[in-house]
């Protein structure tokens, strides 16, 4: 059974936590998209210099052989690219940013991990515990936006997460469960049905673009299609799905998603009925490890 709906309180959105989280969050967003978009045309490329190469075997002409070649010049031109723009890297390395930003904004509002009431100088560990994740991270490829000390450490804490961190156990307890909690559960729970339906359709087209591999092997094996490469054209599109399966993780992320949102509503339930505020911080500390990336990515290797 699911737990209740936490009632009215104050609404914390992405806009209310720190603005390195925003210019990260629309960074890793923007290359995620630059990542994926030249993968795709790379694969298209392929496909496109295969059929052109089957067309100059069939016709005999220098033509679709010229096209055939600049195609595939500009396939390795396109993995060239990629390499030296590392936006995948760049990408998950802002990713990571934002997501550390979010994690530590919200286990500081509600009084959450290390951030608990005890603690008798919130700011300066959140200063502490920012910066020293940062430093990591900059080594890996995240360019840091901010310019002067007034932006770095405790300037990232906005004023409606230190009003929110001044609320009682209840209040901070309800905005928690409904704000973050409930909000990943959905998200979880959405994404994992988007990336089923994706696996789906993929596998399809892998599975009928196979099979159309075969067929054309056969009949060109009883001397049908004599000419026509259509296997080597079907089995190149086949592998093309494959890859763009691979590389968006369709599988392996339904999997992933699917067990997150299961474990968050059991923890929903938990924190709703039976945490107390002396169980609070830990509570919230085990929340954070459930929606963070790298969760999603170890339970993701058992998903294939």
């Amino acid at each position: 059974m699911s737990a209740a709906v936490p009632g009215p309180s104050t609404m914390v959105s992405d806009r209310d936590l720190p603005p390195l989280f925003q210019s990260s969050d629309q960074w890793a967003i923007a290359r995620q998209s630059e990542s994926f978009r030249v993968v795709r045309t790379q694969l298209f490329v392929l496909l496109a210099a295969t059929t052109a190469a089957m067309l100059a075997e069939r016709l005999d002409s220098r033509v679709p052989a010229v096209v055939a070649a600049v195609l595939y010049a500009a396939s390795i031109g396109l993995g060239l690219h990629i390499a030296r723009r590392r936006a995948r890297t760049r990408w998950q390395a802002h990713r990571a940013a934002a997501e550390l930003l979010k994690s530590l904004a919200w286990q500081y509002m509600v009084h959450g991990g290390p951030f608990h009431s005890r603690v008798p100088h919130p700011e300066a560990l959140f200063e502490e515990h920012l910066e020293a994740r940062l430093r990591e991270l900059r080594k890996v490829g995240w360019q840091d936006p901010r310019n002067g000390p007034a932006a770095r450490g405790a300037g990232q804490i906005t004023a409606t997460m230190r009003a929110v961190r001044s609320k009682a156990f209840e209040v901070r307890r309800d905005i928690y469960l409904r704000d973050r909690l409930l909000e990943q559960q959905l998200w979880y729970k959405n994404r994992a049905a988007q990336a089923h339906r994706a696996a789906a359709l993929w596998s399809s087209v892998t599975a009928l673009l196979t099979l159309l591999a075969l067929m054309a092997a056969v009949l060109r094996a009883l001397g049908m299609f004599d000419g026509w490469d259509l296997t080597g054209l079907f089995s190149t599109a086949a592998a093309a799905g494959v890859a763009w399966q691979e590389l968006r993780r369709h599988r392996p992320l339904t999997y992933a998603h699917s067990l997150v949102e299961q474990d968050l509503d059991t923890l929903r339930v938990a924190m709703t009925t039976t945490v107390t505020e002396s169980g609070w911080a830990d509570a919230v500390t085990e929340a954070e490890r459930l929606v963070s990336p790298q969760h999603s990515d170890w339970l993701g290797t058992f998903g294939r």
